[in-house]
């Protein structure tokens, strides 16, 4: 699946969501051409809709299609109900909430979503709104989805996801500035990965159950984003959070503009700190590999420990060097905690690193003021 109809589905997941008229009320064929407009603008998908009816002050909006033009792959609703909505002083119209019943998934994936709602909706108009990034005409306060299932097309395994939920905050030229939100109960059965001999069944899993979250802040003025906490949880095997400053982002509307790949190299790393916590999972995979050479896990464990300093000779940084292969080494014997972190005297960007690992490989530990740890109190 590409990574445009993630996004499509992502955001139709999060932001889908269907007498006589007040006086400041939206035609309801009107309120539904602005949301199909809102949400495809730079996708290159197409949405339709076979009715827009008022049901006193609501609007419902019936048979709500979405098609990648490039393939037959759609996402639909079977109804999206627009409470209340008006002409509002920003936008084509406002909702204070908008619910999606009925959505599948047809195509490259195949399923399912039961219940979405989102709130504090605002619908630009997409014709004005620049970049390409799907829905960014679409604003709200929060936004959620339930009961997500999904099966790729005749391959087996099923990804079922309990909930989205998403809050953003603090607009800016429209963007939203802050962002926090979590991905809950994302389900992996074994028969979705390849027959390899690394599935979860592999190392004791008869699943994998992830959780994802984070809680990001952008500064327009120091044009940086604050990740104070992006977080990966995998039930009974370990957490990997991430937290930091990066600067020079490009602005999100843009992501799918020609040259956004050259504008992400110029992003700066101002500190950076990755952490993972075992809770099992290096010890399974461990065991496991042992298992295969005929070792004990401790006797696996300090083979490799003993090999580090020649397979990272490549590094080309003593000094560092023996700081990664004692902290990879010490983690090994005793997995508790693995921790990396960046902290650059200036910021440093993509490019940057590129042109220091042309010319002078060594150093960019260094630049990045590198430091590795292992088993350390968080």
């Amino acid at each position: 699946m590409s990574s445009r109809l993630i996004a499509v589905l992502l955001v139709g997941t999060a932001f889908f969501v269907g007498g006589s008229l007040p006086a400041s009320a939206i035609e309801p064929e009107a309120a539904a051409n602005a949301l199909a407009a809102a949400l495809v603008k730079g996708s290159n998908v197409e949405a339709t809709f076979e009715s827009a009816e008022l049901n006193g002050s609501d609007i419902v909006i019936g048979g709500f299609v979405v098609t990648r033009t490039a393939k037959d792959d759609k996402l639909s609703f079977e109804k999206i109900l627009i409470e209340a909505p008006t002409e509002g002083e920003k936008g084509v119209f406002q909702s204070r909430q908008i619910t999606f019943t009925g959505g599948a998934l047809a195509g490259e994936l195949n399923g399912t979503i039961a219940t979405g709602t989102m709130t504090g909706v605002t619908v630009l108009d997409a014709a004005k709104q620049t970049g390409s990034a799907p829905a960014a005409a679409i604003l709200y306060d929060s936004a959620e989805a339930t009961g997500l299932k999904f099966v790729r097309g005749g391959q087996p395994g099923e990804v079922t996801i309990d909930r989205i939920y998403v809050e953003a905050g603090n607009l800016v030229d429209d963007i939203a500035q802050d962002n926090s939100g979590s991905v809950e109960g994302i389900v992996l059965t074994s028969d979705l990965f390849p027959d390899t001999g690394f599935k979860p069944d592999t190392f004791g899993y008869d699943k994998l159950t992830i959780d994802l979250s984070w809680d990001v802040s952008r500064d327009i003025a120091a044009s940086t984003l604050t990740i104070n906490d992006f977080s990966v949880s995998i039930a009974e095997g370990g957490d990997l959070s991430l937290s930091g400053v990066i600067g020079d982002l490009p602005d999100p509307r843009a992501l799918n503009d020609a040259g956004a790949e050259s504008d992400i190299a110029k992003t700066k790393v101002h500190e950076l700190s990755v952490r993972y916590d075992d809770n099992s999972l290096a010890g399974r995979v461990l065991d496991f590999l042992a298992q295969r050479q005929g070792l004990s896990r401790a006797d696996y464990a300090k083979q490799i420990t003993d090999a580090l300093p020649f397979l990272l000779i490549a590094i080309n940084n003593p000094a560092f060097q023996q700081q990664v292969a004692g902290a990879i080494g010490g983690f090994l014997q005793n997995p508790q905690s693995l921790s990396i972190e960046l902290a650059p005297e200036t910021p440093v960007s993509g490019n940057d690193l590129m042109a220091l690992a042309k010319s002078e490989p060594g150093t960019i530990p260094d630049r990045l003021k590198a430091s590795v740890t292992a088993n350390t109190p968080e």
